[in-house]
């Protein structure tokens, strides 16, 4: 997909940290609002910067100012915490989507889906036979927009301290 005019699409880097954890917050701001409390949505820039520049890899969408518009990690292979709940993150060739977010004012205009294409291109490009993702039960939009995608739900799990289940999805790569 195509980055819509007036933004562009680029790694991440470790100066973007302090804006990153930022955008996190708000994007996750109506997510805690509903009382489930990703970790997106109050992490430290310590934690954004283990997520983000750690095994795998992370893009975010700038806008024309370079103001931060959306972001995408990725870890692969899926954490050891993660493997641990589910045997979907043990599967062989497995790239986990992680934290993907877009700035509330921003949503709408197609930035998750480039973001998406980024994550599928790089975990093609890597031999990556599939992706999977978490994210909560109740997070009915998060879960709608990632089956359009093309994935599929599985388990459900529970995280040590979260307030909800995560359901867990799959998508096979070409």
């Amino acid at each position: 997909m195509d980055v819509p005019e007036g933004f562009a699409l680029r790694p991440t880097t470790a100066a973007d940290v302090p804006a990153l954890t930022r955008l996190l917050h708000a994007a996750y701001a109506d997510l805690a609002a509903a009382g489930l409390n990703f970790t997106g949505a109050t992490q430290s820039d310590e934690v954004t910067a283990a997520r983000t520049l750690g095994g795998g890899a992370s893009w975010v969408v700038v806008d024309a100012a370079g103001a931060l518009a959306g972001t995408v990690t990725c870890s692969s292979p899926p954490s050891g915490g993660l493997r641990a709940l589910t045997a979907a993150a043990r599967a062989p060739g497995r790239v986990w989507l992680n934290q993907l977010a877009v700035r509330p004012d921003l949503r709408g205009r197609g930035l998750a889906s480039v973001l998406w294409g980024a994550l599928r291109s790089w975990a093609v490009d890597r031999g990556a036979g599939s992706v999977g993702l978490d994210t909560a039960v109740p997070a009915r939009g998060l879960r709608r927009m990632y089956a359009r995608w093309g994935f599929a739900e599985g388990d459900v799990v529970q995280w040590p301290g979260k307030a909800y289940r995560s359901v867990v999805m799959v998508r096979d790569l070409p």
